[in-house]
Protein backbone atom coordinates (compact mmCIF):
# COMPACT_ATOMS: atom_id res chain seq x y z
CA UNK A 1 0.00 0.00 0.00
CA UNK A 2 1.56 3.34 -0.88
CA UNK A 3 2.23 5.30 2.25
CA UNK A 4 4.74 8.10 1.16
CA UNK A 5 6.02 9.12 -1.90
CA UNK A 6 9.63 10.29 -2.10
CA UNK A 7 10.80 13.46 -4.14
CA UNK A 8 14.27 14.08 -5.76
CA UNK A 9 14.71 17.62 -5.74
CA UNK A 10 17.28 19.22 -8.44
CA UNK A 11 15.20 18.53 -11.78
CA UNK A 12 12.08 16.77 -9.99
CA UNK A 13 10.61 19.56 -7.92
CA UNK A 14 12.13 22.25 -9.86
CA UNK A 15 14.21 23.00 -12.76
CA UNK A 16 17.83 23.71 -11.31
CA UNK A 17 19.32 20.70 -12.47
CA UNK A 18 20.10 22.46 -15.71
CA UNK A 19 21.53 25.13 -13.46
CA UNK A 20 24.05 22.77 -11.89
CA UNK A 21 25.24 21.92 -15.21
CA UNK A 22 25.82 25.45 -16.42
CA UNK A 23 27.40 26.51 -13.15
CA UNK A 24 30.20 23.21 -13.22
CA UNK A 25 30.73 23.55 -16.83
CA UNK A 26 31.81 26.64 -16.12
CA UNK A 27 33.46 26.15 -13.86
CA UNK A 28 35.21 23.55 -15.35
CA UNK A 29 36.00 25.99 -18.57
CA UNK A 30 37.12 28.69 -16.20
CA UNK A 31 39.73 26.68 -13.94
CA UNK A 32 40.63 23.43 -15.47
CA UNK A 33 40.11 24.83 -19.31
CA UNK A 34 37.57 22.07 -20.81
CA UNK A 35 34.33 22.49 -22.08
CA UNK A 36 32.06 19.48 -20.64
CA UNK A 37 29.33 18.52 -23.09
CA UNK A 38 25.54 18.03 -21.20
CA UNK A 39 26.07 13.87 -22.14
CA UNK A 40 28.63 13.97 -20.44
CA UNK A 41 27.46 15.71 -17.30
CA UNK A 42 24.40 13.19 -17.55
CA UNK A 43 26.32 10.47 -15.48
CA UNK A 44 27.01 12.54 -12.45
CA UNK A 45 23.14 13.87 -11.80
CA UNK A 46 22.43 12.79 -8.58
CA UNK A 47 25.98 12.20 -7.25
CA UNK A 48 26.73 14.32 -4.09
CA UNK A 49 29.83 16.83 -4.85
CA UNK A 50 32.67 15.56 -2.19
CA UNK A 51 31.60 12.25 -4.96
CA UNK A 52 31.49 14.17 -7.78
CA UNK A 53 34.38 15.99 -7.40
CA UNK A 54 36.77 13.36 -7.41
CA UNK A 55 35.23 11.18 -10.11
CA UNK A 56 35.46 14.36 -12.56
CA UNK A 57 39.12 14.69 -11.62
CA UNK A 58 40.03 11.34 -11.93
CA UNK A 59 38.42 11.43 -15.58
CA UNK A 60 40.05 14.58 -16.98
CA UNK A 61 42.77 14.23 -18.68
CA UNK A 62 45.84 15.01 -15.90
CA UNK A 63 47.23 17.33 -18.15
CA UNK A 64 44.62 20.04 -17.03
CA UNK A 65 44.45 18.54 -13.72
CA UNK A 66 48.28 19.11 -13.18
CA UNK A 67 47.91 22.73 -14.29
CA UNK A 68 45.57 23.66 -12.15
CA UNK A 69 46.94 22.30 -9.35
CA UNK A 70 50.45 23.85 -9.80
CA UNK A 71 47.62 27.16 -10.47
CA UNK A 72 46.60 26.60 -7.19
CA UNK A 73 49.99 25.74 -5.46
CA UNK A 74 48.63 22.48 -4.53
CA UNK A 75 52.51 20.68 -4.78
CA UNK A 76 51.13 16.77 -4.94
CA UNK A 77 48.68 15.01 -6.42
CA UNK A 78 47.89 12.28 -3.97
CA UNK A 79 44.71 11.53 -1.82
CA UNK A 80 45.29 14.75 0.11
CA UNK A 81 46.27 17.28 -3.31
CA UNK A 82 42.70 15.13 -5.06
CA UNK A 83 40.55 16.26 -2.00
CA UNK A 84 41.87 19.63 -1.41
CA UNK A 85 41.45 20.54 -5.06
CA UNK A 86 37.34 18.86 -4.87
CA UNK A 87 36.71 20.90 -1.85
CA UNK A 88 37.64 23.79 -3.70
CA UNK A 89 36.02 22.87 -6.61
CA UNK A 90 32.64 22.33 -4.64
CA UNK A 91 33.46 25.13 -2.45
CA UNK A 92 32.97 27.23 -5.73
CA UNK A 93 29.85 25.15 -7.19
CA UNK A 94 27.41 26.52 -4.20
CA UNK A 95 29.11 29.84 -4.56
CA UNK A 96 28.31 30.30 -8.02
CA UNK A 97 25.42 28.23 -7.63
CA UNK A 98 23.64 30.82 -5.07
CA UNK A 99 24.87 33.76 -7.09
CA UNK A 100 23.19 32.40 -10.32
CA UNK A 101 19.70 31.76 -8.45
CA UNK A 102 19.97 35.15 -6.94
CA UNK A 103 20.65 36.74 -10.56
CA UNK A 104 18.36 34.42 -12.72
CA UNK A 105 16.16 32.21 -10.14
CA UNK A 106 14.98 29.52 -10.43
CA UNK A 107 11.71 27.70 -12.18
CA UNK A 108 9.65 25.32 -10.15
CA UNK A 109 6.95 22.64 -12.48
CA UNK A 110 3.69 23.68 -12.51
CA UNK A 111 1.60 21.46 -10.75
CA UNK A 112 4.08 20.38 -7.78
CA UNK A 113 2.42 22.12 -4.82
CA UNK A 114 -1.14 21.18 -5.92
CA UNK A 115 0.14 17.24 -6.18
CA UNK A 116 1.93 17.80 -2.62
CA UNK A 117 -1.36 19.28 -1.03
CA UNK A 118 -3.82 16.87 -2.75
CA UNK A 119 -1.33 13.42 -1.48
CA UNK A 120 -1.63 15.30 1.88
CA UNK A 121 -4.97 15.66 1.88
CA UNK A 122 -4.67 11.66 0.73
CA UNK A 123 -2.81 10.49 3.92
CA UNK A 124 0.17 10.19 2.05
CA UNK A 125 3.44 11.64 3.13
CA UNK A 126 5.79 13.50 1.57
CA UNK A 127 9.53 13.63 1.70
CA UNK A 128 12.55 14.83 -0.10
CA UNK A 129 15.67 12.63 -0.95
CA UNK A 130 18.46 14.26 -2.44
CA UNK A 131 22.20 14.89 -3.25
CA UNK A 132 22.13 18.53 -2.63
CA UNK A 133 23.05 19.88 1.04
CA UNK A 134 20.55 20.71 3.36
CA UNK A 135 20.63 24.38 3.31
CA UNK A 136 19.98 24.25 -0.15
CA UNK A 137 16.83 22.03 0.42
CA UNK A 138 15.11 24.34 2.66
CA UNK A 139 15.31 27.16 0.39
CA UNK A 140 13.72 25.53 -2.25
CA UNK A 141 11.16 24.01 -0.22
CA UNK A 142 10.43 27.64 1.17
CA UNK A 143 10.19 28.78 -2.82
CA UNK A 144 8.05 25.90 -3.73
CA UNK A 145 5.57 26.86 -1.03
CA UNK A 146 5.50 22.92 0.26
CA UNK A 147 8.12 23.30 3.40
CA UNK A 148 4.90 22.28 5.41
CA UNK A 149 3.58 19.25 4.28
CA UNK A 150 7.43 17.54 3.81
CA UNK A 151 7.93 15.69 7.33
CA UNK A 152 11.33 14.83 6.15
CA UNK A 153 14.08 15.44 4.33
CA UNK A 154 17.30 12.81 3.91
CA UNK A 155 20.60 14.93 1.97
CA UNK A 156 24.26 14.39 0.90
CA UNK A 157 25.14 15.83 4.48
CA UNK A 158 22.91 13.01 6.27
CA UNK A 159 24.44 9.87 4.45
CA UNK A 160 28.14 8.79 3.15
CA UNK A 161 27.34 7.33 0.34
CA UNK A 162 25.48 9.15 -1.96
CA UNK A 163 23.12 7.90 -4.90
CA UNK A 164 23.13 5.79 -6.78
CA UNK A 165 23.37 4.05 -3.36
CA UNK A 166 20.28 3.33 -1.59
CA UNK A 167 21.05 5.29 1.87
CA UNK A 168 19.40 8.56 1.13
CA UNK A 169 16.11 6.97 0.49
CA UNK A 170 15.89 4.38 3.47
CA UNK A 171 16.73 6.87 5.39
CA UNK A 172 13.51 9.17 4.35
CA UNK A 173 11.72 6.25 4.47
CA UNK A 174 13.12 5.87 8.42
CA UNK A 175 12.46 9.62 9.07
CA UNK A 176 8.94 8.96 7.76
CA UNK A 177 8.72 5.55 9.71
CA UNK A 178 7.62 4.20 6.45
CA UNK A 179 8.94 0.67 5.57
CA UNK A 180 10.81 0.62 2.01
CA UNK A 181 7.92 -1.62 0.21
CA UNK A 182 5.17 1.13 0.73
CA UNK A 183 7.49 4.09 -0.91
CA UNK A 184 7.03 5.33 -4.43
CA UNK A 185 10.15 7.49 -5.24
CA UNK A 186 9.80 10.28 -7.72
CA UNK A 187 13.28 11.16 -10.05
CA UNK A 188 14.60 12.47 -13.52
CA UNK A 189 18.18 10.84 -13.20
CA UNK A 190 19.48 7.29 -13.65
CA UNK A 191 21.28 7.39 -10.25
CA UNK A 192 18.31 8.15 -8.62
CA UNK A 193 16.44 6.05 -9.87
CA UNK A 194 19.12 3.11 -9.35
CA UNK A 195 19.26 4.16 -5.35
CA UNK A 196 15.66 3.71 -5.82
CA UNK A 197 15.11 0.36 -7.05
CA UNK A 198 17.98 -0.88 -4.96
CA UNK A 199 15.99 1.05 -1.68
CA UNK A 200 13.32 -1.92 -2.25
CA UNK A 201 11.27 1.03 -3.54
CA UNK A 202 8.88 1.69 -6.35
CA UNK A 203 9.47 4.50 -8.90
CA UNK A 204 7.98 6.87 -11.08
CA UNK A 205 10.65 8.57 -13.99
CA UNK A 206 10.16 12.76 -14.49
CA UNK A 207 10.66 14.10 -17.90
CA UNK A 208 9.90 17.64 -17.73
CA UNK A 209 13.39 19.50 -16.96
CA UNK A 210 15.27 21.25 -19.28
CA UNK A 211 17.94 19.15 -18.79
CA UNK A 212 17.36 15.41 -20.44
CA UNK A 213 16.08 13.40 -18.37
CA UNK A 214 17.59 9.54 -17.89
CA UNK A 215 14.76 7.16 -17.19
CA UNK A 216 15.08 4.47 -18.62
CA UNK A 217 15.42 2.33 -15.17
CA UNK A 218 11.81 4.38 -14.64
CA UNK A 219 8.63 1.88 -15.18
CA UNK A 220 6.54 4.64 -15.65
CA UNK A 221 7.50 8.04 -16.87
CA UNK A 222 5.34 11.51 -16.85
CA UNK A 223 6.94 15.03 -17.87
CA UNK A 224 3.83 17.24 -16.27
CA UNK A 225 2.81 17.10 -12.64
CA UNK A 226 -0.87 19.01 -13.57
CA UNK A 227 -1.69 15.88 -15.60
CA UNK A 228 -1.01 13.74 -12.79
CA UNK A 229 -3.28 12.25 -10.03
CA UNK A 230 -2.59 10.57 -6.45
CA UNK A 231 -4.56 7.83 -8.09
CA UNK A 232 -2.14 7.90 -10.70
CA UNK A 233 0.63 7.54 -8.19
CA UNK A 234 -1.31 4.66 -5.86
CA UNK A 235 -1.73 2.79 -8.95
CA UNK A 236 1.95 3.11 -10.47
CA UNK A 237 2.81 1.39 -6.99
CA UNK A 238 0.52 -1.29 -6.93
CA UNK A 239 1.34 -2.17 -10.35
CA UNK A 240 5.59 -2.37 -9.38
CA UNK A 241 4.82 -4.03 -6.20
CA UNK A 242 2.42 -6.88 -7.66
CA UNK A 243 5.11 -8.02 -10.17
Amino acid sequence: MLQAVIFDMDGTLLDSEIIHYIVIRDILKREVGIDMPMQDYMKYCGIPDEKMWPMILEETDSTFVDALAERWGIEELAEEGVSTMSAELERLHWEEYDLYIEKNGVKPFPGVRELVVALRKEGIRIAVATGSIIRIVQKNLVLLDIAEFVEATATSEDCSNGKPAPDVFLLAAKKLGVEPENCLVVEDAGNGLLGARRAGMTCAGFEGSELPSDTALAPVTFSDYRKVTVEDLRKWHLEQSVK
